[in-house]
Formats: C-alpha cells, structure tokens, sequence
C-alpha cells in the first residue's frame, strides 16, 4: 500500500498544480457572480420628529441588518462593510404596528455590487413618553482625607442637571450626586467629573445611551480644612410641672468636630443650644428634642464631612414623692435660748413631711433636716412650737406635726463655801434673804 503511494509521486503532485491552474483560468474567464453578506450596524434618521413629540424611542431586537448582495467573484474581496449604510426614516414610522422599513445605501465600490438586500426589510420601533427631570446635585466623597483635617465646604458649578430620556428609565433615578476623591489630602481639591446617579436604595445606577445629561461634566471645589472639636452647650428654660423636677440633660453626642480657616476657629470653642429650642415649661415627662447643629454654627464654621448634623437631647423629667421623717428632740437646734430658763419640746418626737426625688430621699434622716426653733422671748410657761429648717436644695418641707415649747424657770444652785441661804444668784439675792429674816425676827 505504502509503495502504490510513494511511486509515481512526481506526477501525483504535477496533476495537483495543473488541477489548481486550469480552475485558476476558469475563474479569470468566467468571473461568475457570487451571493455575499455583510452585517452592517443600522442608523435612525429624522428621530427628531418623534423626540419633538414628546416620545422617545428604541429599535426592537439588534441594533444590525444583514445587508445580502452579489459581486463578481473576482471583486469579492474588495467589498467592506464600510461600503454599506443601513437606516430607517423615522419619519415612515407606522404608528399602528410600529414598524419602518429599513433602506440601505451602497457607499462604495457600487459598480461592483448588485442585488443588495437588508433582511430583515422592516423592523420594530418602540415607543414611548420622553421626561425631562432636573435633578439637584449631592457630594460623595470618596477615601480619608490626612489626620487633622476634614472635607469642608464643596461647590458645584453647575449645582444641578436636567436628564432626559424615556419615563422609564428617568423614573428609576431617585438622586444624582457627584464624587469627589479626597484619599490623603490636606489641601484643597479642584477639577471636573461626570454626574452619578442612583436608585432609591442608593446604589449607583448605569445609564444608557437613551438619557441625555445636561451638562455632561461638573465643575468642583472641595475645600479640606483644619478640624476642632466642640463641646456642646446648652441652655434650659422654663419649670417643670407642678409634682415634677427637672433632673438633668442626656445628648446623643458630647463633642462635634468642625472644620474652617484657623482664625475662625480660634474664635470658637462650643456650640450653645439656645433655651428657646430646650423649654421644659409645664413638663411632666421627659422632654426629647431634635436639633441641626448647623443651624447653630458661628460663620465661616462647618461640620465635619462625617459629622451628623442631627443630634437628639433628652431633658430628664422625675416626679416628686413625699416621705415622713422622724425627727428627735436632740436632733432640734435651740437657738437664743436663755440661760435662766429650762427648755422642753413635747412631744420629743416629731413627724416631718419632706418632698423630693425618691433616689434623693432614701437616705434622708432627722439630723439631715437642720431643724431649730428660735427662744428668743419665750417666758416661763407653755408656748406653742414652731420648727424652722436650714434651706436645702435636695428636698422641701411640706409640713411638721404640732409640738410646745416649756419653758421654766432654773433651779437655785447652791455655791461652795456659803450659807445656806447663799445662792448662785449674787450678792443681791442674799441681801434679800437676810432682810426678810430680820423682818421676821421683829415680829
């Protein structure tokens, strides 16, 4: 078998090359037509007349017609897809199916092609209503700026675009934005970038060909200042409540941190929530407010780009409760008492009503109360008592129970070393001792 190949070999290859010759002069003396397709991309004309009408449009399928035609075999080659042009006029539109026809225009090389033919030769157009939306521009800032410092004041230039395309797709655009990147700055930053768009959700949206933006490009300006952080100040008006006490404040945060120049940072150092936004007037259960610090900042000051501009301040409202207290005869300060009468309070134990917070109260005794009665001018008998009380700020004095006051006249005292009849008294009341004896005597 290998030799019924191998022999002869010579004419084997001579009849290939006289094979391919003779089909070669074939082929340059008949040049017969041959059938060839190219897919050529599809344009729209006129689509003005729909977009003047408030509709916006879109070919159904593929964006390509298949452009058939026939060429001589020799000139196959130099046929291009660039020699064709595809289009439909939507002018032709027929509003009841939707469909145009699609045309086709040999560009090139038209002496060679013949019988040229699009398929498909119609094609759908959809339609639907056009919206124009103008959209305000918010700024996302992309990366961490250096230590010490933070985003500040940003400007747009536009601060908005207007986008206009089919209803919907410009209905899935909830806002646009435009991203600046600040990754390791310390210094201003300028230039110019394209607007973002996003969804509801704020995922970023792609747009497609069918939506104009105007204008394409933003200018911007994103100034990275110094930062300081502020205390929060705050200051409360009214009364709470009649049975009600105002018991402090509680903040969702304690210091903001701000940006600006230096020099007017140097002028600040907390920010004061004015009483008029902090009114506990009547109150009888805690009072929570919201409020945008921004609207509180001196000029040319400004929140951090990461700083919420919302805090919440809770004004703690408690109810008063009122407790009994025992308070003792020893533990009643007598003051301006006299050094000739004996003092007694009955009863020796007192009941006092004290009004103040339940947490301030539990540890509250008699000695606590600072009670004392004032002597000054009370005479030998029984007088009808009245406490006093050092003031307090914890609690109030509601009410005591009634209690007297006895005063009686001091015993005598014997002084060593005298007469009997010799008090502690002094020399006058001897003297009165003895002229009675006397008197006495006489008679």
């Amino acid at each position: 078998m290998k030799e019924k190949l191998i022999n002869n070999l010579g004419l084997k290859i001579l009849s290939i090359f006289l094979a391919f010759f003779v089909w070669l002069v074939v082929m340059n003396v008949s040049n017969p037509l041959t059938d060839d397709s190219k897919e050529v991309p599809l344009e729209m004309e006129n689509g003005q007349v729909l977009t003047s009408a408030g509709r916006a449009y879109e070919i159904s399928g593929k964006s390509t017609v298949t452009v058939s035609y026939s060429v001589r075999a020799r000139d196959a080659y130099r046929i291009r897809t660039a020699d064709f042009r595809a289009y439909v006029d939507l002018s032709e539109l027929y509003d009841v199916t939707g469909s145009v026809e699609v045309k086709v225009d040999v560009l090139n090389n038209a002496d060679l092609i013949s019988s040229v033919e699009p398929k498909p030769g119609v094609v759908r157009v959809q339609t639907e209503e056009l919206q124009s939306k103008p959209f305000s521009l918010q700024v996302k800032t992309d990366g961490t700026v250096e230590d010490g410092y933070a985003v500040g004041r940003t400007e747009l230039s536009p601060s908005q675009v207007t986008v206009q395309g089919p209803i919907s797709e410009v209905g899935l655009i909830s806002y646009a934005g435009v991203e600046i990147d600040v990754d390791g700055q310390s210094s201003d930053v300028e230039g110019t970038a394209k607007p973002v768009f996003y969804d509801a959700n704020r995922n970023p949206l792609t747009i497609s060909d069918r939506i104009t933006v105007t204008p394409a490009e933003i200018q911007y300006t994103a100034a990275i200042n110094k930062v300081k952080n502020l205390t929060l100040d705050f200051e409360i008006s009214g009364t709470a409540a009649s049975g009600y006490q105002y018991t402090g404040l509680e903040c969702s945060v304690k210091k903001v941190a701000v940006t600006g120049l230096r020099t007017n940072l140097a002028e600040v150092n907390k920010i004061t929530i004015p009483s008029s936004e902090l009114s506990i007037s009547g109150a009888s259960a805690d009072v929570v407010k919201t409020v945008d610090l921004r609207n509180y900042l001196p000029a040319g000051i400004s929140l951090a780009d990461s700083v919420d501009p919302e805090v919440e301040i809770r004004l703690k409202i408690e109810p008063l409760v009122e407790r009994t207290v025992i308070l003792n005869e020893s533990e009643i300060e007598r003051r301006n008492a006299s050094d000739d009468y004996e003092y007694r309070i009955t009863p020796n134990r007192l009941e006092v009503v004290i009004r103040g917070l339940e947490e301030d109260l539990d540890s509250i005794n008699g000695r606590d109360l600072s009670a004392y009665v004032d002597l000054s001018g009370i005479q030998p008998g029984t007088h009808a008592g009245r406490l006093q009380f050092e003031s307090d700020a914890v609690f109030d004095i509601i009410s005591y129970s009634d209690f007297q006051v006895e005063a009686t006249q001091r015993a005598s005292v014997l002084v060593p070393g005298t007469d009997a009849g010799s008090t502690e008294s002094g020399d006058n009341t001897a003297e009165e001792t003895t002229d009675e004896t006397e008197d006495t005597e006489a008679g």
